[in-house]
């Protein structure tokens, strides 16, 4: 039996439970807080500092000791924290995202017999992740947990996991495309020198983000076309690896490091080409973003990434891990600009066709609702 009340129309309530949140991660939190609370209760378990813009009230923000990897003290704590908050709250519905956070509130949700929701955003990348995973399975017997994959790849990938493919919805991420269109105008691809374009990528600084991939191909660029010129924006644990990288490579008087940046839309409006080098990837919110920020596209095969890139239509795939190879499709753009513009137009007009924010919303809001009245109709309030 179900501690909440039994739902009505204005007091449905979802109790968020977010690890630190950057990037895409973040952006796709954010567009649910601000959407959905204006209508249901809102709660939010996260580590202070808050990652997110929340204008809650201070009794629904819970301080969420969350650490990355594994601390079995620390995170038996957090789970007696969050489900001593469940009881006191009596949400309609625990929303989680990410596997560290999934540690802790899916247990907690369990425990306190409330529907649990759980948003994968990425494949597992470290080894405390993947051994997270058996657990997954246990808690995804449990008639009243769903999950959301970001892409129909990270869907099939989770279904390996041992996870009932009916328990999974695929919601791709969207984005609303007028800020960033707004801030880059109108492109030319044709510069009086050849070669005089920016070419960066935006990225959280991790491994499996392949951002040294993107720095072997900047090299090989660079002897090619001297004008060109190199942006990474974004900060992480790789920073000082890859900044020494650069250093090595002889490209610091080519290439900034911006750190983390506000305004990923002002970001973009400085590159003509984005790459995307990911080892692994959900779906790649920034490159929804450079879609509508009319950049032409080079990324890595990976993940939920070709169902974004339409492979010659809409951008250019290569293989994962070959720098060689995201260096030959950038070189290919630079020789070719007429195709480079065809591709940003393209690509503009698919995120836009596809991959909005009201379409991932309203589907966000349709699973919502059938697990509030698949938990009546079960019988759990």
């Amino acid at each position: 039996m179900l501690l909440a009340k039994p739902i009505r129309q204005k007091q449905k309530s979802i109790f968020y439970v977010i690890r630190p949140a950057e990037g895409g991660m973040r952006g796709h939190l954010q567009a649910l807080l601000d959407h959905f609370r204006s209508e249901m209760e809102i709660y939010l378990a996260a580590p202070e500092p808050y990652p997110l813009e929340i204008p809650l009230h201070s009794e629904r923000l819970l301080n969420l000791p969350c650490e990355a990897g594994l601390n079995p003290v620390a995170d038996l704590h957090a789970l007696r924290l969050v489900y001593r908050t469940l009881r006191r709250t009596a949400p309609a519905l625990v929303h989680v995202h990410g596997f560290k956070a999934a540690q802790i509130g899916l247990p907690a949700a369990s425990l306190a017999g409330i529907p649990a929701l759980i948003t994968v955003h990425n494949y597992p990348a470290d080894s405390w992740a993947r051994l997270f995973l058996p657990r997954l399975k246990v808690f995804s017997r449990a008639p009243h947990t769903r999950y959301i994959a970001v892409s129909h790849a990270l869907a099939e990938e989770m279904a390996r996991w041992g996870i009932s493919r009916e328990k999974i919805t695929v919601i791709h991420n969207g984005i609303d495309p007028e800020p960033f269109e707004k801030a880059a105008g109108q492109r030319s691809f044709s510069r009086t020198e050849r070669g005089r374009l920016v070419v960066g990528t935006v990225a959280r600084l991790v491994s499996q983000k392949g951002v040294d991939l993107f720095l072997q191909a900047a090299v090989r660029l660079a002897v090619r076309y001297p004008a060109m010129r190199f942006r990474i924006v974004g900060d992480g644990p790789e920073r000082e690896n890859l900044y020494r990288l650069a250093l090595r490579l002889g490209l610091l008087n080519r290439m900034v490091f911006t750190g983390h940046s506000d305004d990923i839309a002002a970001e973009l409006a400085l590159m003509d080409i984005f790459v995307l080098p990911s080892l692994s990837e959900g779906l790649g919110v920034s490159l929804l973003e450079a879609f509508a920020s009319g950049c032409a596209v080079v990324a890595a095969r990976v993940g939920g990434v070709p169902e974004v890139v339409e492979d010659g239509h809409t951008g250019l795939l290569v293989p994962p891990a070959d720098g060689a190879a995201l260096a030959a499709a950038v070189a290919g753009l630079v020789e070719n600009p007429e195709n480079a513009a065809r591709l940003a137009r393209n690509a503009r007009e698919r995120v836009r066709g596809k991959f909005s924010l009201q379409a991932m919303l309203a589907r966000t809001a349709a699973l919502y609702e059938d697990i509030f009245a698949g938990a009546v109709a079960g019988g759990v309030r």
